[in-house]
């Protein structure tokens, strides 16, 4: 492969979440816009417009393209199988929207096929991307605030723009929430705790339809942080919203955001704790905000730390929300072409990680459905 050359992109689903993708992509000078295609003929024409490529009404036709090296999926779960099967026949690289497939017997398949044509297939999982998350990734493994104990995540999702007949509430297509949505968190977790697995799971349909609105699970990570999610499509439009809190042996981690902006620190600490945090945070101020005045050692999970201060740390990176989550975008596609172009890069996120989010899912849907 020319290493200099862009890679032509191929977008198959051109609703508003692979417009927003198809605009941060195209301004990477490792990418050119080459064809895209959606099964409403009127998204497809318009998009086909806005980046001047053709409109192919087949996605079959666009994976088959000689100027199209990597495909975009982003159209809904119950179609990725089929699709990541016919790109990676044609040769072509894959980057899929969350999740990689309605199941592990699907994802196997698909990961077989990409292996064998010696493309990728990874699943967007764009949270791994952001500063924010990242900042909590440094912390955790720094061990200034030692283990982490618990973590829940509180996803209070907006159902304002998902009226009945939408394919999100029919599980044969979307998976459900957990499958559907979840696995971005499952991921999430992973990259910060390390591999998990299902201890518990839950759902709630909506009173007087099948609409299954509500999803709770826990999983226990294998340093021992036991994680519990909540996933609620329920909520008025503006005010949905998403909270993680990290509970560690000498603090709490507190991050706010589906695409996280903010990352609240308050912890124990002693001097060269308190650096290790900060420098974490990108050289944030340190606040202290009580000292411990008995001056001597104290035991806390049969360890004796000498800890000299409570102190807060605040980081906010220096975007608003569209900017980042464009940023992150875009660092996960470079990641995943700087790849393309020498194997012997690292990527950030592999097609593993779409399986293993994929088996948290599959396990906490058969549990709650027990």
């Amino acid at each position: 492969m020319n290493r200099k050359k862009p890679l032509g992109l191929g977008l198959i689903g051109c609703g508003a979440f692979g417009q927003f993708c198809m605009e941060a992509y195209c301004r990477l000078a490792s990418v050119r816009p080459a064809a895209v295609s959606d099964v409403r003929a009127e998204a497809a024409d318009k998009l086909a417009r806005l980046f001047s490529v053709p409109s192919e009404a087949e996605a079959a036709k666009l994976i088959a393209r000689g100027d199209v090296d990597i495909v975009h999926i982003a159209t809904p779960p119950g179609t990725h199988h089929e699709l990541v099967l016919q790109a990676a026949k044609a040769g072509k690289h894959v980057l899929c929207e969350k999740p990689l497939a309605m199941n592990l017997a699907q994802a196997d398949e698909m990961l077989a096929a990409a292996a064998q044509a010696d493309v990728i297939a990874p699943v967007n999982f764009v949270l791994r991307h952001n500063p924010v998350t990242e900042a909590v990734k440094k912390i955790i493994d720094s061990g200034a605030l030692g283990k982490v104990l618990a973590v829940s995540l509180t996803n209070c999702a907006a159902d304002t723009y998902l009226p009945p007949e939408h394919w999100f509430w029919d599980r044969r297509v979307s998976g459900g929430i957990l499958i559907e949505h979840g696995v971005h968190f499952f991921d999430l977790y992973s990259h910060w705790l390390g591999p998990g697995r299902v201890i518990s799971a839950h759902a709630e349909t909506r009173r007087g339809t099948d609409q299954q609105d509500r999803v709770m699970c826990t999983i226990r990570h294998e340093g021992g942080a036991v994680a519990s999610h909540y996933h609620g499509f329920d909520q008025f439009g503006p005010m949905d919203r998403t909270d993680h809190r990290l509970v560690c042996e000498l603090g709490d981690i507190r991050v706010s955001g589906w695409v996280p902006l903010t990352l609240e620190i308050d912890a124990a600490a002693d001097d060269e704790a308190a650096e290790r945090l900060s420098a974490c945070c990108g050289g944030c101020d340190v606040e202290t905000v009580e000292v411990f005045s008995s001056g001597r050692p104290l035991p806390s999970r049969g360890q004796v730390r000498q800890l000299k201060r409570r102190v807060r740390i605040s980081y906010t990176p220096q975007a608003d929300k569209q900017t980042l989550y464009t940023q992150s975008a875009q660092d996960l596609l470079a990641d995943q072409i700087a790849y393309i172009r020498d194997s012997n890069h690292v990527r950030r996120i592999t097609e593993q990680n779409g399986r293993d989010a994929l088996a948290l899912a599959e396990a906490a849907v058969e549990l709650a459905e027990s």
